[in-house]
């Protein structure tokens, strides 16, 4: 911590703004490109042009997510070695950033007669996608906690979740017009989508490059030993109550997830809605809560973090609540469901994250934003599953109902367990 004391306070904040603009944009263009692959709008409808199996469609939803949260733990380990973490996120992100590119042009090649091969390549690309962006998130969140102060961080995910909606928004027709009957045939334009979020994500690597990182925790000599590491991560769920209820609140959200892959199906099978109208519009209406959501976090997400994220929880039941009224009102309550959505997508997770790299401070962040996210990772490959079994077996609106359950004790944990992490941190940021 005395090269951070070394240097003076008006060139760290120098270095707080440069870092702020290249995040920025890093964020911003990357998360348009991952909205347009909308998980749970564009790909759910994408592999249900694939295949009709509802949990292969639950799994399509959550698979970016699970894969990106499984390796977490233990890059986390081999990061408490690393003095300097920059390298370690700009490098692998060039051929990881690539992958949804390389993923349109096969699609292309393959031809829409094959949907098993389509299928199959588009699971394999699009999981690798998810894991080597997971190998690269601990050292990006790092980075986020050491080279960007508390204030601007947590204004460049409320601002720069704003500007992604607004972006949606300026895009949502370009998503009709190509998914619409003047658009390519499936599954080119599908292709299409992902071309395009492919050349947003490629055009992410050159910002990163530029990153000045300030100096972290002090490295440790050597990797700890499997077999002292996993007693550690025991220890600190036993003996971290605030953090243990961190991560129970998250994995319990994440199972309310089992739904999300099924809203859209449930608008074109049950509602009787066009593909086009229902992901564009349903897009859009994710889209604007989106932006609302963001606001509000770059207004709380940094003084009143705790309670933003108990309020986001609270909204949260909107959206399987308004998903049973649909089901015998029409699709108008689905629209305000995805509004809530968007509020709560663009901004709960960002604010979960945010709770950990304050709490944890600097020496302990690799090992609780690795345990934050791999352990959520469990509750992300179970909800597919579960929700495409009570799909198959019990309906649309049963998997809404066990949804709304997860989410009300999520709400309870988090409402009884949870501290503010500024006044509980563990080590001082």
């Amino acid at each position: 911590m005395a090269e951070i004391a070394a240097i003076s306070p008006s060139e760290r904040d120098a270095v707080y703004r440069r870092n702020y603009r290249l995040f920025m944009v890093d964020f911003v263009v990357f998360t348009v490109g991952m909205g347009l692959l909308g998980p749970s709008t564009v790909i759910p409808d994408f592999v249900r042009g694939l295949t009709d199996s509802e949990i292969i469609i639950g799994l399509s939803g959550q698979l970016f997510d699970i894969c990106w949260l499984l390796p977490q733990l233990l890059v986390a380990r081999r990061l408490l070695t690393v003095a300097h973490k920059k390298w370690w996120f700009v490098i692998p992100n060039i051929p990881v950033r690539l992958l949804v590119l390389v993923l349109s042009g096969v699609i292309v090649l393959v031809g829409g007669e094959h949907k098993t091969t389509i299928l199959a390549a588009f699971l394999i690309f699009y999981a690798l996608a998810g894991l080597g962006d997971g190998l690269v998130g601990v050292p990006w969140l790092d980075l986020m906690g050491t080279s960007i102060d508390d204030k601007r961080r947590a204004r460049l995910f409320g601002l720069g979740t704003a500007v992604v909606g607004v972006g949606m928004i300026g895009l949502n027709p370009v998503v009709r017009l190509i998914l619409g009957d003047n658009g390519p045939d499936f599954p080119n334009n599908y292709a299409l989508l992902f071309a395009i979020a492919g050349t947003l994500f490629a055009l992410t690597v050159p910002a990163t490059a530029f990153l000045k990182e300030l100096p972290g925790a002090t490295p440790h000599d050597a990797q700890p030993a499997m077999r002292d590491y996993l007693p550690e991560l025991v220890r600190v769920l036993r003996t971290d109550g605030p953090f243990r209820a961190a991560i129970l609140s998250r994995l319990l959200v994440g199972l309310s997830a089992m739904a999300s892959p099924f809203y859209i199906g449930f608008a074109t099978e049950q509602l009787g809605m066009s593909s086009s109208v229902a992901v564009s519009n349903l897009l859009l209406m994710q889209t604007l809560g989106n932006v609302a959501g963001s606001l509000l976090l770059s207004w709380l997400g940094e003084r009143h973090l705790l309670p933003f994220i108990r309020m986001l929880l609270g909204l949260a039941v909107l959206q399987p609540v308004l998903a049973l009224v649909a089901s015998v009102a029409g699709p108008a309550p689905l629209y305000i469901a995805f509004i809530a959505a968007g509020g709560i997508g663009g901004s709960l997770m960002l604010s979960f994250m945010n709770w950990v790299v304050i709490y944890a401070g600097h020496e302990r962040r690799p090992i609780y934003t690795g345990l934050l996210n791999s352990l959520s990772a469990v509750s992300l490959l179970l909800a597919p599953l579960m929700g495409g079994l009570i799909v198959e077996g019990l309906g649309y609106e049963a998997v809404f109902v066990a949804a709304l359950g997860f989410v009300i004790v999520a709400f309870v944990v988090c409402l009884r367990s949870m501290v503010s992490p500024h006044e509980e941190a563990v080590v001082g940021g």
